[in-house]
């Protein structure tokens, strides 16, 4: 019973907190990019739209359905729904996994996960997005079709997992569903641009190569190249001097494509190997492209989740547990727009959004010691056979 009201009462409060709130913030960007997509087809063309084809088609169609202050609290409601569902069909679920005192202190540390109360408050759909990529996953091997279609839906409305259809197709039994997944995404791109095509009377809006320079554009621009709340690498080689471009953009995509296929591909088929596969994926989703704010710090929570388990479950060293926490931290650092309605020092802000961007490098590099431990313990727990009794 204790565990239940643990998981259900802090979407409750967070819901009435948040009937307080009169700002729309992101989402009124996204609204503003759905009356424009209606009225020129062409959302692109404000410097405040990132967002995908289909996406902007999304938006012109809830800017039909009702004013900017209806939608963007039932937005709101239906993002701490959400939250609240992951936060009880994960930990629901945990409950034969985890000791407990370890599912106590996951579940606090998710309650109180600063990326996931920043995506409500900014009024961001990376939650939806979240839990729909998550849905598809859960879904492989039983319902590949559904499987394919959420994930690549997941994908058209926001690329934040964009990493995992690729790295389902190294796997030979989740390939079918990849595939799907990529032409779910594509397709629905598609439509999401003819729509577009349609409200401008203009077949060229229909070029997706226009709309993606477009999307590159903004990733070098003013309110994206180098601003501290930028947490992608680009951004961060930017804020040490080295100028955005679409071939640093591409060159950092390649490496860490390139680092996906090195980390998962000789993974073994097990079930915990496919939840590594997803928690990876996630992470090193954030670090593709040139834009990728602090809220998208939401896609570490599933290697926290995985690293925490089998930490306690195997007895992982003292220093990888301290890595583990020092990553943790980091991601707590930013609370956002919290911080400003508080009226929070700029300086403290901005040293908060520079150093709680290592957050995912300190948690790569602890997955990555931590699979090197494993491979080290398994070796030296492996009987050697000596010549004398093979030849017996």
């Amino acid at each position: 019973m204790a565990r239940r009201l643990a998981l259900i009462v802090p979407p409750v409060i967070l819901l009435v907190a948040t009937l307080w709130i009169r700002y729309t913030a992101d989402f009124g960007l996204a609204y503003q990019a759905g009356v424009e997509a209606w009225n020129s087809g062409r959302p692109q063309h404000l410097l405040t739209w990132t967002g995908t084809p289909f996406y902007a088609t999304v938006m012109a169609l809830v800017s039909r359905a009702g004013s900017l202050e209806i939608t963007a609290r039932t937005f709101t409601a239906l993002n701490i729904l959400v939250w609240g569902a992951l936060l009880n069909v994960v930990w629901l679920r945990m409950r034969t996994h985890l000791n407990t005192p370890v599912w106590w202190g996951t579940c606090l540390a998710a309650i109180v996960f600063s990326p996931a109360i920043q995506t409500i408050f900014w009024l961001q759909p990376n939650l939806i997005v979240f839990a729909i990529a998550l849905l598809g996953f859960v879904l492989l091997g039983r319902r590949n079709g559904a499987a394919g279609a959420l994930i690549g839906l997941s994908i058209a409305l926001k690329p934040i997992v964009v990493v995992l259809p690729l790295a389902l197709l190294l796997r030979r039994s989740s390939r079918a569903p990849a595939l799907g997944a990529i032409a779910t995404a594509i397709v629905l791109s598609f439509a999401g641009l003819g729509f577009l095509a349609w409200r401008a009377g203009d077949a060229a809006v229909l070029n997706p190569f226009d709309y993606l320079a477009g999307f590159l554009s903004k990733g070098q621009g003013p309110i994206a190249a180098c601003v501290p709340e930028n947490y992608s690498p680009v951004a961060t080689m930017c804020r040490l001097g080295l100028e955005p471009s679409t071939a640093v953009t591409a060159a950092v995509a390649v490496l860490v494509l390139l680092g996906a296929w090195l980390l998962l591909r000789d993974l073994p088929d097990s079930s915990e190997s496919r939840w590594t596969v997803f928690a990876a994926s996630c992470l090193l989703s954030g670090l593709l492209g040139p834009i990728a704010w602090a809220s998208y710090g939401i896609l570490l929570a599933p290697l926290f989740l995985l690293l925490t388990y089998q930490f306690s479950r195997e007895r992982a060293p003292v220093a990888l547990w301290i890595g583990l926490g020092l990553a943790y931290l980091l991601a707590q650092l930013i609370w956002d727009p919290l911080e400003s309605l508080a009226q929070t020092p700029v300086v403290v802000i901005i040293f908060s959004y520079s150093v709680g961007q290592f957050s995912q490098y300190v948690l790569l590099f602890v997955w990555v010691r931590w699979r090197l431990w494993r491979r080290g313990s398994a070796s030296t727990r492996t009987p050697v056979t000596s010549p004398s009794v093979q030849q017996t």
